[in-house]
């Protein structure tokens, strides 16, 4: 269910209006009493957040000036002069009503000039808070569909440039997993766990070059992490064979190659000294052989209970029998060695989404296609609405426009419109995580000397 609206204090409560109207008036005379500088930066802040859409961490800038500010001029200092401005207002209204005078309410601000830029240091931490706050509330009392989403600022632009630079040296390796990219809008790094890839993966988009460099850069984490590495290429991709040599000599790993006739290797010893395969299906006999002793394979490690902990891909996936990549994926999640597939032919790819666990999607040109993945990639609950006018539809009637109707995370056209080398990625396990409009970045290969060794 998506994030309904709510409010602090409930509609129903008596007299709601006009409690929130004295709290309001009560919040102003005291900031004009104790903090006037206080209320003018807060209210500037909580303009710029609005204005800007930034997220309010950036409110974070404010807080850390105001609080080198008072370790510069000392903390004593600072809270003398953010105090000086409210004991001269309270001491001149104290002394006139001592006095019996008639209060002047601007008299009580002689002097501003001198008293209110003392209040700075102090002033800025507390104004971010309250800014803070105000930006809360209004999150909080607006529904999930009518917040207008962030728009990414400078601590955004800084991490990412950050984060491509890293990835571009050779940092492909995560924590958990691989880096693919980043997500202009967050500067965070966008890429799969190995949990993410156990189930398989679907790599599609109309450009068979971005859909095999994407796939490029998860079999070099991969081998990075010196997992298991089996390529079933059929010949037809130009280059990939030296790329994955290439990957293997920068790596230090054993790349072994089949004569072409798919019994010349034993998969078994690619497993167990976690080395890389290269297994040429030149004929559809081949292939069904090949899948058949990757079956075999995943059988004898789940009999002696050993996971594969590999990685089976399969460049162009639409070249291979329908019933045999469907085998390959559903055996090699039991065994440890997830299937990655390549497709650029919609028929296949629509095949696929449904068998793999992850799809990670380029643009694509088929409104069929697009459609479909749309699909696969779940659904939320939006008012009829909502979901009409997101879809470009006509509205429905406007007693069912306020009712909940699923309507796709991602719809279809943000996959038609997608730019080169963008890409959006979906996983359902272990949760379910979609990241939009994110941007592929090629990894550099380590440089290793002549005997495997990094220089």
């Amino acid at each position: 269910m998506p994030r309904r609206a709510r409010q602090l204090i409930p509609a129903g409560f008596p007299r709601r209006v006009e409690l929130i109207a004295a709290g309001a008036v009560a919040i102003v005379l005291a900031h004009l009493l104790l903090a006037q500088l206080t209320i003018v930066l807060a209210l500037t802040f909580a303009a710029v957040g609005k204005v800007t859409r930034w997220r309010l961490y950036w409110l974070l800038t404010p807080t850390v000036a105001g609080l080198a500010w008072m370790l510069a001029v000392g903390p004593g200092e600072a809270l003398a002069g953010f105090t000086a401005g409210p004991s001269s207002v309270l001491g001149h209204l104290t002394g006139a009503h001592a006095a019996g005078h008639v209060v002047r309410p601007l008299a009580a601000f002689a002097g501003i000039g001198g008293w209110l830029p003392r209040q700075f240091p102090v002033a800025l931490p507390l104004a971010a808070a309250e800014a803070g706050l105000i930006g809360w509330l209004g999150w909080l009392h607006t529904d999930e569909w009518a917040v207008p989403p962030p728009r990414p600022g400078a601590v955004a632009a800084l991490c990412a440039a950050v984060a491509a630079r890293r990835i571009r040296s050779g940092a492909v390796l995560t924590r958990d997993g691989l880096a693919l990219g980043i997500t202009p809008s967050t500067g965070a790094v966008a890429g799969l766990t190995w949990r993410e890839i156990s189930r398989g993966v679907l790599v599609t988009g109309a450009d068979a070059r971005e859909v095999t460099l994407t796939c490029l850069q998860v079999v070099h984490a991969a081998i990075r992490r010196r997992k298991p590495v089996i390529v079933l290429d059929d010949g037809h991709a130009a280059g990939l064979a030296h790329a994955l040599a290439a990957t293997c000599l920068a790596t230090g790993t054993p790349l072994r190659r089949d004569g072409g006739s798919g019994t010349d290797l034993d998969l078994s010893l690619v497993v167990l000294e976690r080395s890389a395969a290269l297994v040429l299906l030149d004929s559809p006999e081949s292939a069904a052989l090949a899948a058949s002793r990757l079956t075999a394979l995943g059988a004898s490690l789940h009999r002696i209970g050993v996971d594969g902990d590999g990685l089976v891909w399969v460049p162009a996936a639409e070249r291979l029998p329908a019933q045999v990549l469907a085998a390959l994926v559903s055996d090699g999640v039991a065994a440890g060695l997830p299937v990655l597939a390549g497709a650029v032919s919609p028929a296949a790819a629509g095949r696929l989404a449904g068998l793999v666990g992850a799809l990670l999607v380029h643009r694509v040109t088929d409104r069929g296609l697009a459609d479909g993945l749309a699909t696969r990639m779940g659904t939320r609950l939006l008012p009829a609405a909502v979901a009409a006018a997101r879809a470009a539809q006509s509205l429905p009637a406007p007693a069912q426009q306020a009712v909940l109707t699923p309507c796709p995370v991602i719809e279809a056209r943000a996959l038609l419109s997608l730019r080169p080398a963008e890409f959006v990625l979906v996983t359902p396990s272990p949760r379910r995580r979609a990241a939009t409009l994110c941007r592929l970045v090629p990894a550099r290969l380590p440089r290793y000397g002549n005997h495997g060794r990094r220089q």
